[in-house]
Formats: structure tokens, sequence, C-alpha cells
């Protein structure tokens, strides 16, 4: 028998306790194998976003550029004062309020997410209410309380300012298209061409993961600047269980407690079965691959929501922690000012019940984290903003 094996420290805890004593098993080294290969999993992203197959226009530069314009346009608005990029502008490309106003002062309900890096995800708003970039640019488009479009409006200022940019594109000017679904579609396709450009990684984070590796290797890891800081993030704070993946994000739905009373508040449990009827979802007939995974990925949802329910209630999407310095207030609610205070939240375990609807998911849970393995996890959460490109 070894002479750390489970029975053994058993024993020696029940003769020690018999004494008036403790006995507590040393920790195991940081990084387990397991660990290990999730840290290596925390790689650099890809320069450029992976190919979106359901927007052939998502790589052409002509539709970037042309998404560029539209972008920055305030004229697509019923009111003639908002734009994508009202929501969406500064080095965090997002707003600096819990909320943004949009057409006559009206306020959304939620933060705005950061577009930078939007390219990588699959699903999009906090409640998952969009499954591609492209069908996500329609839905601030024609909200009553953001820019307040319709087609009407879009077909007349493409016709006015854009039409033969449209007609390269797309084969005939937007007054030729009869089809209203069809124009915000290309509307919608050539702002996530643009958006798609919007990339910003290689942080300090990464030069850190790497050198620690190194040190793993070297078995010098405990001196490592970033073993506390890294060690509390996979370990004991269990950042890692959402927090993943080059884009430290697993782009799927979670409740974290965060306090949430409003008529939304049930997240994607809410909002995805509407968005499994829509017909511009990435398997609708206004996506240029309505087959094949993305079909499957929806139809995996679709499941989820009959067969985890209780899990998917109160449950928000997982936001990328690139640029999180960036992109401050944080939550769906934008309630929390500063990542200090996000770390609270986790550390507590979320809210008390009650605050918000559903129940917490299973990782969530009170951490007690130190004082310094707090700093340290500030600290790399600090250091995962990549510089501008």
């Amino acid at each position: 028998m070894s002479r750390h094996s489970p029975r053994t420290w058993m024993l020696a805890s029940a003769l020690l306790g018999s004494l008036g004593l403790s006995c507590t098993p040393p920790e195991e080294p940081f990084p387990n194998q397991d660990e290990l290969e999730l840290l290596q999993s925390l790689h650099t992203p890809s320069r450029l976003p992976p190919k979106d197959p359901t927007n052939k226009y998502g790589d052409d530069p002509a539709a970037a550029a042309l998404g560029l314009r539209l972008f920055n346009d305030e004229s697509l608005s019923s009111c003639g004062t908002v734009s994508c990029k009202s929501c969406h502008d500064g080095q965090g490309r997002s707003v600096d309020t819990a909320v943004a106003q949009g057409c006559d002062g009206k306020l959304t309900g939620r933060n705005p997410p950061t577009v930078l890096n939007a390219g990588y995800s699959t699903w999009f708003m906090w409640d998952g209410r969009a499954d591609r970039l492209w069908n996500q640019a329609l839905l601030p488009l024609l909200s009553p309380v953001e820019m307040n479009s319709s087609p009407a409006l879009l077909r007349a200022r493409l016709s006015a300012e854009y039409a033969e940019d449209y007609r390269a594109l797309f084969g005939k000017l937007p007054s030729e298209e009869t089809d209203d679904n069809l124009l915000l579609a290309h509307f919608g396709k050539v702002i996530a061409a643009y958006e798609r450009t919007l990339n910003r990684n290689d942080a300090p984070f990464d030069q850190d993961v790497r050198r620690f590796l190194d040190a793993v290797a070297a078995g010098t890891a405990e001196k490592d600047p970033a073993y506390l800081g890294l060690k509390t993030f996979v370990r004991k704070g269990q950042c890692s269980a959402c927090h993943k993946g080059p884009m430290l994000s697993d782009d799927q739905f979670h409740n974290i407690g965060v306090k949430d009373q409003s008529a939304g508040a049930r997240g994607v449990a809410e909002a995805a079965p509407a968005m499994l009827e829509w017909p511009f979802n990435s398997r609708g007939p206004y996506s240029d691959a309505p087959g094949g995974i993305e079909s499957v990925r929806l139809q995996r949802l679709g499941n989820d929501l009959s067969e985890k329910a209780s899990e998917l209630e109160g449950a928000y999407k997982t936001p990328t922690l690139r640029n999180v310095t960036l992109t401050a207030p944080y939550m769906h609610t934008g309630e929390l000012k500063t990542l200090e205070e996000v770390i609270d939240l986790y550390d507590k375990g979320g809210e008390p019940a009650g605050n918000f609807a559903g129940v917490v998911s299973v990782t969530i849970k009170p951490l007690e984290l130190t004082a310094e393995e707090k700093k340290a996890l500030l600290e790399l959460l600090e250091s995962m903003t990549g510089a501008a490109q």
C-alpha cells in the first residue's frame, strides 16, 4: 500500500482525531494532468475567426467595407440619432453604463455585449436569442427601444446612399429587392462581415500561460509569477469550468446567481424557443448553409430545453474574458462596476436564492478565497486584455 493512499490517510485521521488533533491530506501539486491539458488549451485564438458557412459574405472585403459604413449610419434608425456604433464604440466596443440608450431616450434591458472577437462565438445576445453574428445584427435594428427601424426605412436608406454597393454584392438594387426578409438578411450579413474584423487577441495572459507551461515542464511551476493566479482560476475559483478554450468562454449558458428580477430574468429558457422558430436562424431559409452542423446544434438546444429545463432557467451566456478590462460594467445587468465586485460575487456563490430566476449552476458555490488569491486572480484577469489591432 502506498504511503499516501486514501486508506492510510483515513486511518491516520481517525487516530489523530481520537487524540483531538487533525490530519489533512497534502494538496495535490498544481497542475495535475487534467489541469495541465486545460491550460494547454488556452492558446491564443487563430488570428481570424472560423468561417461562418451560414454567411457567404462573412469574409468578403467589399461586404466588410459596406458593413462599416452601415454600422456607423445613424439614419438607419427611425429617430436618426442611433447607429450600431452608438452601443459598440470605444476600445471596449460597448458602453460604460449598465444599459444603453436607444431612440427617444428608451433604455435597453441589458448591458450591450462587446463586439470584440464576436466572430468566434456561436450564440449571441446574453440570452441566446440569436445564433449567428449576422442574424444578431437584425435585433437592435428592429428593436423598438434601440434603432426602431423597419424594412421600408432600410430599403430607402440603402437606395439613397448605398445602391450600387448593394447591387455589386447582391446582384440587384435595394429598390428591386421584393423580399423584406432577404433585404434584412443581407444587411445583417454585411454588418457581420465588418464585425468579424474586430479582433483583439494575443494578450499578456497568453505569454504568461506559455511561460508557465514551460515552467511546469522544467519542474519550477511554483516559482512562476502566474502560479497562484492560474491555480486559483483553474482549481479553487473554478473559473475555467466555464471560461475555457482560446476565447476563455465555453459559449454556453449558466445561472451564476446574478441579481435579476426583470421581465426577462428567465434568460435562455425564455428566449430560445422563439429563436428556434425564427426564420432568420442558421437553419432557416435566409441562411447560406441551413443544414449540417448548424441544424444539429439547434436541435441539441431544443432537446436541452426539454430535458434540462431547470439548468437553463435563469441562465445566460458565458462572456469571453478576453479584453475584460475594457468592457465594464459587468454581467448581463451591468450592475457590477469592477472586476473586484465580480470576484466577490463568485466568492460568495452568487446572490441568495430568490434574487433571480431558477437555481445556480452546480459549480457556483462559496469559494472562500483568501485576499492573496483574490489579488492574484484580479491580476490574471487584467492580463487578458490584448493589444489593439
